[in-house]
């Protein structure tokens, strides 16, 4: 009889640990604190297998460890949930085991749940110790009532049944709460990291902005003031050129920051993604001289999304491209159509190191002395808007390729 009863109560402890190992699955995968609901759901499970693998002192008295999950639900979920789980134990006492001893079953679950209601809101703010003490309290006020009714109705209970019997349970509550303990505190820190990043984000988004939107501004204002003391007509509108000229690549710069407010395109277009990288091509062959170009392109292949943002998506990428080759050397776009699109992007540049390739698309990353990173990140968050998926490929020294795949639009059927 004592290897039964140390077997079972074992399981159970097994049963418990899994459950919790479980709920701290959920929450790595979701990143979201389990609701009442699923607590309910994997606490029923745990319970069930307790109550299958209980062990009977003599009939109608058995003992488990499925209080422990009810404790700990109750504790940690508050009285909405330790209600729906008593039920769920006395609904499962009488479908798996029976109706003997109903009654005292009941009471001693209904006494617990009012004890447990009533120090749910105090027991989240107490300290570690605290809690511990209190639900081994419970737990051996419970393991005691088991006990006694045990005894009334004469069940033969040797001494060493009696220390599995009272240790186990003890023990069990001690280390199941340790380790709900540990999850809770590993899900606050994770929340409060998660928060840390946010705000460092928002800081680094913020420094960024204000460096580039105030040198342009700086220049045209710089400008004006020239203009209001120059009496020549012609440096005038030069200065009215410069500061425009000034205001306007301040508005780019809001533009590009506004992409990462933006999921999804506003105005669904066919973009006719050939046309697209021509005059992309055309508008900074002037700007790098020292780059030889190279492209293959095919003919009306279209893709779904906004014109402006694909080419600027596009054209943030072939800078990138230029600007690692500083020393000159090719770049060559090419279009491979198969069951979806795929433009490759090829430079000769720097290359970028394996760690480099990992980072790529990460706000405020770059392989650039001066720049933000934010121009391959805008052209990864429109490329996903799309649906669509970018790599890369590159080895240090010998140039990178990047590779963008979006699916191809579908053929408009004349008539």
């Amino acid at each position: 009889m004592v290897d039964s009863v140390l077997t079972n109560l074992l399981l159970n402890f097994l049963f418990i640990i899994v459950g919790l190992l479980a709920f701290a699955l959920y929450y790595d995968f979701t990143k979201k604190t389990p609701s009442k609901g699923i607590v309910i759901f994997l606490s029923t499970i745990t319970i069930l297998l307790c109550v299958l693998f209980s062990h009977e002192l003599t009939a109608g008295v058995y003992v488990d460890l499925r209080r422990i999950p009810f404790f700990l639900a109750s504790l940690y979920f508050g009285p909405i949930v330790s209600f729906v789980l008593m039920i769920v134990i006395i609904l499962l006492r009488y479908m798996f085991i029976g109706s003997g001893l109903i009654h005292l079953v009941i009471l001693n679950y209904f006494i617990t749940f009012l004890i447990l209601a009533a120090f749910s809101k105090g027991f989240l703010r107490a300290k570690k110790k605290v809690k511990m003490l209190f639900t081994v309290v419970i737990c051996f006020s419970m393991t005691v009532f088991n006990l006694v009714f045990g005894y009334v109705y004469e069940a033969e209970i040797s001494r060493d049944e009696y220390i599995y019997l009272v240790l186990i349970p003890l023990a069990a509550t001690i280390i199941s709460v340790m380790i709900a303990e540990m999850i809770r505190k590993l899900m606050m820190m994770r929340r409060t990291l998660s928060q840390h990043e946010k705000l460092q984000v928002v800081s680094q988004l913020a420094a960024s902005i204000s460096h580039e939107v105030r040198n342009p501004l700086t220049s045209s204002k710089g400008f004006l003031q020239l203009m209001r003391e120059e009496k020549d007509e012609k440096m005038k509108k030069q200065f009215i050129d410069l500061s425009l000229k000034g205001i306007d690549q301040a508005t780019h710069v809001i533009e590009d920051y506004l992409t990462f407010t933006n999921s999804t395109p506003d105005k669904i277009e066919r973009i006719n993604v050939k046309h697209s990288i021509v005059d992309l091509i055309e508008m900074v062959k002037p700007l790098a001289q020292h780059v030889s170009f190279s492209y293959y392109l095919i003919d009306d292949i279209y893709v779904d999304g906004q014109s402006h943002s694909f080419r600027k998506c596009i054209g943030n990428i072939i800078k990138n491209a230029i600007e690692s080759m500083p020393q000159g050397g090719e770049l060559s776009v090419e279009m491979m159509e198969d069951e979806n699109l795929v433009i490759a992007i090829t430079d000769t540049g720097l290359g970028m190191t394996k760690e480099q390739i990992q980072r790529f698309g990460e706000p405020f990353f770059t392989t650039k002395n001066e720049g933000t990173g934010l121009g391959v990140m805008a052209a990864n968050i429109i490329v996903h808007s799309m649906k669509g998926n970018i790599q890369v490929k590159s080895e240090l020294n010998r140039g990178t390729t990047v590779y963008i795949e979006l699916h191809k639009s579908l053929k408009i059927e004349a008539g």
